[in-house]
């Protein structure tokens, strides 16, 4: 996805960018994943499962070349200075033609930054990048407790199709239901 830069506003008034990201980031985003994976237990992995060596930095710049090279995925990313702040990935369901139409997303963002707004901006972005693109639906999946980023996608107008009971184990055994949700674009 190639994405020309903008200026956006948050809430507060502060001007900050919006960019798609590719595998020059791949250090920033990795940094990102980090932060937003130790300040939450709603990311799928914990912030210490976020490898930072060089050999994970050049694993993600491929990851990130091959989203940054294809006209229907991607990863935009909200920044403050040099910062991720944000991030929305758009990713194809599956490579064959029975899915071309289904595409998923994940969102994150720093919670130093939660109240701005920017949930909101990223996912406009993507659905309409998503549209732009061909798909007909955008998929996620949310963890039962996390009732902000819920009522995000219900503003949204996405649909609760599903739940899998237990699908996060956390380290202190308790466990929590992903639900699953779509929109019809």
């Amino acid at each position: 996805m190639h994405f020309e830069a903008e200026i956006i506003t948050c809430k507060s008034g502060k001007k900050l960018r919006i960019v798609s990201i590719g595998p020059d980031y791949a250090e920033q985003f990795l940094d990102f994943m980090h932060q937003v994976s130790n300040d939450t237990h709603f990311m799928s992995r914990y912030g210490n499962e976020v490898g930072q060596t060089e050999k994970d930095i050049l694993a993600e710049r491929e990851r990130l070349n091959g989203l940054f090279e294809d006209d229907r995925q991607g990863m935009l990313s909200i920044f403050d200075g040099n910062r991720i702040i944000g991030n929305i990935a758009i990713r194809n369901v599956g490579k064959g033609r029975k899915t071309k139409h289904r595409c998923s997303i994940g969102l994150a963002v720093r919670k130093e930054y939660h109240g701005e707004g920017l949930g909101t901006i990223l996912m406009e972005y993507a659905i309409k990048f998503a549209k732009t693109a061909g798909y007909q639906y955008i998929e996620l999946g949310v963890l039962s407790d996390n009732k902000t980023a819920q009522g995000l996608y219900k503003k949204m107008v996405f649909e609760e199709w599903g739940r899998l009971p237990n699908a996060f184990i956390l380290d202190d055994g308790s466990t929590l239901d992903e639900i699953t949700m779509y929109k019809a674009i």
